[in-house]
């Protein structure tokens, strides 16, 4: 069974698990500055302290510090995604229309100020083109857009996102922005809706042989490479900037149908890494046409791993959320995916985490 974790009521918890919903993932696909510092952090569901669960990395995901215990803001809160700037800057955005930011290294989390909305909004993916555009999605057809570094937001309104539940967005530039995810109200259905002209208007694109039937989980890049990807292993990619796309899934991998791919990144053009269901890690050094599968996933099993990033070619970290707990795990490799360590475990799903970059 696919699943997300979410902070709306239960009800609405197991409706998401049965409408097979996954939170999206996108960062930048460059490798970092040479002496760039091995900063991550990664985010997750509020815990037995009842706060958001913010973790922070200084040495490339070894060691990890908790953060933000005691902020009102936190209070009750899953953080659902999270984008890192550099050093002592990153967001992160979660339940309860909630969007944070530390400038000092995560010793403070300031909460911003985001449009009005019913208290049950959640935001699930953030994006940023630079350190004054940003991008946040999210239910019930929410995308915002700040052009002054998140002091003010303005909210994208338009039919096409209307009703959606908008899992990933990824801003190619000022102009170009890809919004991808399900239906709300039980349609099973993806859809993925695009605009080439800063949000005023947007289109939807339509793979063909339905391949709309999937649910979309989240959207990557590198240069005019363009993968969207989602439910039971399926993904679509286009080789010229988003003008014609290609059907494609993984092969082989677990569930009936295949495994969610959850959270996809290119390390350039041709080499991607994948984070799926069932603990399941594949990368492909050529363009998907080769999958080898990587692990075992150490750590507590029956995981679906949804959040991955990178530091190098070498050094990856993978969340993950239990299947049957509310427990997560951290797990790291140093070593482009041979073997893997664990190295932590949390009392909390844990969602996503991004690299300095």
């Amino acid at each position: 069974m696919k699943t997300k974790q979410s902070c709306l009521t239960l009800f609405t918890i197991i409706l998401f698990f049965l409408a097979g919903t996954q939170i999206g993932c996108n960062k930048d696909n460059d490798e970092p500055e040479p002496g760039k510092e091995q900063v991550a952090w990664a985010v997750g569901a509020a815990d037995s302290t009842n706060y958001g669960m913010i973790l922070f990395s200084s040495d490339g995901g070894d060691n990890w510090v908790r953060q933000g215990e005691g902020n009102a803001a936190l209070t009750g809160i899953y953080l659902n995604d999270v984008w890192v700037v550099d050093e002592n800057t990153a967001w992160v955005i979660g339940s309860e229309n909630t969007i944070l930011k530390t400038t000092d290294k995560g010793q403070t989390w300031t909460q911003l100020n985001t449009p009005q909305q019913p208290p049950e909004v959640e935001l699930v993916s953030i994006s940023m083109v630079d350190s004054d555009n940003i991008w946040v999605s999210g239910s019930y057809g929410t995308v915002y857009n700040s052009t002054d570094g998140g002091n003010t937001w303005t909210k994208i309104q338009n039919d096409v996102l209307q009703n959606k539940y908008i899992q990933g967005i990824h801003a190619m530039n000022a102009d170009v922005i890809y919004c991808v995810g399900g239906y709300e109200g039980g349609n099973t259905n993806g859809f993925i809706a695009r605009t080439t002209d800063g949000g005023q208007n947007w289109d939807s694109i339509v793979p063909i042989d339905n391949f709309n039937q999937h649910l979309w989980i989240g959207i990557t890049s590198s240069g005019n490479k363009h993968i969207v990807y989602g439910q039971e292993a399926h993904y679509i990619v286009s080789d010229d900037g988003g003008q014609t796309w290609r059907n494609d899934s993984v092969p082989g991998t677990g569930g009936t149908n295949g495994a969610d791919i959850n959270c996809l990144k290119m390390l350039d053009a041709t080499t991607w890494w994948g984070a799926f269901d069932y603990d399941e890690i594949l990368r492909t050094d050529n363009s998907g046409e080769y999958w080898e599968t990587q692990g075992p996933a150490p750590g507590p099993q029956n995981m679906w791993l949804l959040g991955l990033d990178y530091y190098n070619k070498d050094l990856c970290i993978i969340v993950g959320s239990s299947a049957s707990s509310n427990n997560g795990k951290i797990i790291k490799t140093g070593n482009g995916g041979q073997s893997w360590e664990l190295k932590l475990e949390t009392d909390a799903w844990m969602q996503k985490v991004s690299f300095i970059k």
